[in-house]
């Protein structure tokens, strides 16, 4: 047996033990009781919905939040950057239903900042009414009580920027039940570990409640405008000042029905490539918390022996068993075998994507092509690396000529 397969086999060992923690601190976490609000009167709110595009089930998401059992008051901003995006009519006939809920439609300006979705957000920013807000992505679905939970929440626990575990619903093609593996299976708990044993608190940016005073006064999202990872930059800037950041007890639901395989792998390479800059051990815990890439691994390392195979079937079994518990731990609902015999061949993938992550700092989102250096800073993409390379030695020659 050779040096590289044991290797692997104890990796594979560390990557069991930390799906093993994620799965107790994911009981723990959703046990926790939403806590009772203090007395007195609700702060109005302001739901900011930035639109790109028609997403899955686009009405039903966007019906949710008007459908609220929420005392206080409460308005809808939706912001979008093209006049003629594919979301409006949905979005308009929505508010149409319910002219009891104040609604607004603005264009936002594209040219903020280079992220589209911070720019977007801007434009919603700048024209809501009040001073708590709740961001949330146009793919998100809460339940009737959610907004009513998460402000009480927020009161109670003197939060400063309040953020959601997400979880992926309704799946029905292989890559949206892998989609919503990895969100419900691996994601949230791996918030939920980050938190409870490491302190460290995790923001999303498809649910955060925070107020616009203090977020100016933090900088506002300007500071984050040609940021990829703007949440988890957010999330930095106020705990670097001292404020308070809480994961909510209370989840959202991503619903991914129809998904290719290709926009499974495309967000979530984004995400790992985003790790891998803005925290390496974040990205190295990734690898680390996936058991059966890495005992793949060691079954090809070992030239496929056999007792190696009987290693990996035990912990594809094993990873398929804690996959099923945190699917309905977390969501609430279990998933069909089909759809979960999709979770080995998507830690596989995952583990050839964290490789890709390692290398390639480049992403196309929203329509734009990006690159992006430290802290995902990002910029303008200039072609790929060869090109890159001649156009610095033509400059360096330029220079030394000169």
């Amino acid at each position: 047996m050779s040096i590289a397969t044991l290797i692997l086999l104890g990796c594979a060992s560390v990557a069991l033990v930390l799906f093993g923690l994620g799965v107790v601190f994911t009981i723990w976490h959703t046990r926790l009781a939403s806590p009772e609000p203090p007395p007195g009167e609700w702060p109005p709110l302001s739901l900011l919905k930035p639109l790109k595009g028609s997403e899955e089930e686009l009405e039903v998401n966007l019906e949710s939040f008007y459908v609220q059992d929420y005392p206080g008051e409460l308005e809808v901003v939706f912001a979008t950057t093209e006049q003629d995006d594919d979301a409006l009519p949905v979005a308009r006939r929505v508010a149409e239903r319910h002219p009891d809920v104040p609604t607004r439609f603005v264009h936002s300006d594209e040219h903020f900042g280079l992220n589209p979705k911070v720019a977007n957000l801007a434009g919603a920013m700048a024209t809501a009414r009040h001073d708590l807000v709740l961001q949330s992505d146009a793919n998100v679905r809460v339940r009737p009580d959610y907004l009513r939970k998460v402000v009480g929440e927020y009161r109670v626990r003197g939060s400063s920027l309040l953020t959601s575990m997400v979880v992926g619903v309704g799946e029905r093609s292989a890559g949206a039940a892998m989609e919503n593996l990895q969100l419900s299976a691996f994601i949230g708990p791996a918030m939920c570990t980050a938190l409870h044993l490491a302190r460290i608190s995790c923001v999303v940016g498809k649910s955060m409640l925070l107020s616009r005073a203090e977020l100016d006064s933090l900088g506002g999202l300007e500071q984050v405008r040609d940021i990829l990872a703007e949440d988890f930059v957010l999330g930095q800037r106020y705990q670097q000042a001292g404020k308070r950041v809480t994961l909510s007890v209370t989840t959202v639901e991503n619903v991914n029905r129809e998904i290719g395989l290709g926009q499974f792998l495309g967000r979530h390479s984004r995400w790992l490539k985003m790790r891998a800059v803005i925290h390496v051990g974040g990205f190295v815990g990734d690898l680390l918390a996936n058991p059966v890439a890495l005992t793949l691994a060691a079954f090809v390392a070992s030239g496929f022996e056999r007792w190696v195979g009987l290693v990996l079937l035990g912990v594809v079994l094993l990873k398929m068993t804690g996959d099923a518990f945190l699917m309905r731990r977390t969501r609430g609902v279990g998933m069909r075998l089909r759809h979960l015999a999709m979770g080995p061949l998507k830690d596989s993938l995952m583990g050839l994507v964290w490789v890709y992550s390692i290398f390639s700092r480049s992403v196309c989102w929203r329509g734009k092509k990006l690159r992006f250096g430290s802290m995902s800073r990002l910029r303008a993409d200039d072609g790929a690396l060869p090109f890159r390379v001649a156009r610095r030695l033509r400059v360096a020659r330029r220079l030394r000529r000169a």
